[in-house]
């Protein structure tokens, strides 16, 4: 990983949130792109892959529009079944936890000092 100028490398202006250590996206949910791929080999239109899944033909075209940037996870498994698709879970491997645990956590510490001193927050009167 690369240093960044706050020094930590973890925070806001630093490149990398302590939120993306599992979850790194853009702008987006990246399973809307495959999800729009699978919609695009189906040949469908919007509103007739709303009625399919069950959902409104809004949510379909904000999801690929654009305009939606994360989907619930109801929505993905309603558009995929309307696709035949079953959307699961899937372990990929198994997480050594002893050696992760220390790690997140060390990352979160850094992410909460950056915050703290970013913005201090007001107190309750």
């Amino acid at each position: 990983m690369v240093k960044r100028a706050n020094g930590n490398g973890v925070g806001h202006n630093s490149g990398r949130l302590w939120l993306q250590r599992a979850y790194n996206s853009v702008d987006h949910d990246p399973e809307i792109d495959r999800f729009q791929k699978l919609w695009q080999r189906e040949n469908l239109g919007e509103t007739d892959l709303a009625v399919l899944a069950g959902v409104g033909s809004a949510t379909v075209r904000n999801m690929f529009g654009g305009k939606t940037r994360r989907p619930q996870h109801t929505t993905f498994a309603k558009i995929g079944a309307a696709m035949g698709y079953r959307y699961k879970l899937e372990r990929a491997e198994a997480p050594d936890y002893e050696a992760e645990i220390p790690k997140a956590r060390a990352e979160f510490k850094a992410y909460r000092e950056t915050l703290a001193k970013k913005k201090p927050r007001r107190r309750k009167k």
